[in-house]
């Protein structure tokens, strides 16, 4: 016997219990900077380096993104919670009030400032996956900064927090966690 499809609803319902990254996904264009807000984000390999973003069909940045030569990919810091708003909105201007730097030379990836990590990436491939697009990109160039990350969870976006050193010593001797004895 074959259970029914699971709805919509519900799966949207059980994803959004899986605690993610958030980042800003942005391209460089002949008509200007284009971006959006993305949790869907993974790496895929090291050797070559590639990672992957998944691009809804239906966003505005859609078509502009996955046909850019390249991309980058901005994880934004905790304080960055407004911007992960503003590039998920629809019609307004996502770069209104965003610092960002041009990567590269002259007229580069538009990198958002303060973010945690910039990679720059070079289109790889493209695969069709129901309604997303998976994109794929090989890392160009990879940047680190001190911050804390914005975390997206329940639909909600937060910080993380981690354990602290007494506590994970205690898991690393062996310690009882959560509800085992």
């Amino acid at each position: 016997m074959t259970a029914p499809p699971i709805s919509e609803c519900a799966l949207r319902d059980a994803l959004a219990q899986f605690a993610s990254g958030v980042t800003v996904v942005t391209a460089q264009t002949p008509a200007g900077p284009v971006g959006f807000t993305a949790s869907a984000f993974t790496s895929v390999s090291l050797a070559p380096p590639l990672v992957l973003v998944c691009v809804r069909k239906g966003a505005s940045a859609h078509d502009a993104v996955v046909a850019a030569e390249a991309f980058g990919v901005n994880v934004l810091s905790e304080r960055q919670k407004w911007i992960a708003e503003q590039f998920a909105r629809s019609g307004v201007d996502r770069f209104r009030q965003v610092r960002v730097r041009a990567a590269g030379e002259g007229e580069g990836l538009p990198l958002v400032e303060g973010a945690i990590v910039h990679l720059e990436c070079r289109h790889h491939v493209a695969y069709p996956a129901g309604d997303h697009t998976i994109l794929v990109g090989e890392v160009t160039r990879a940047s680190v900064a001190a911050g804390r990350p914005l975390v997206h969870h329940a639909r909600r976006f937060g910080g993380f927090f981690a354990e602290n050193a007494s506590r994970a010593g205690a898991v690393a001797a062996g310690a009882p966690q959560g509800g085992e004895a």
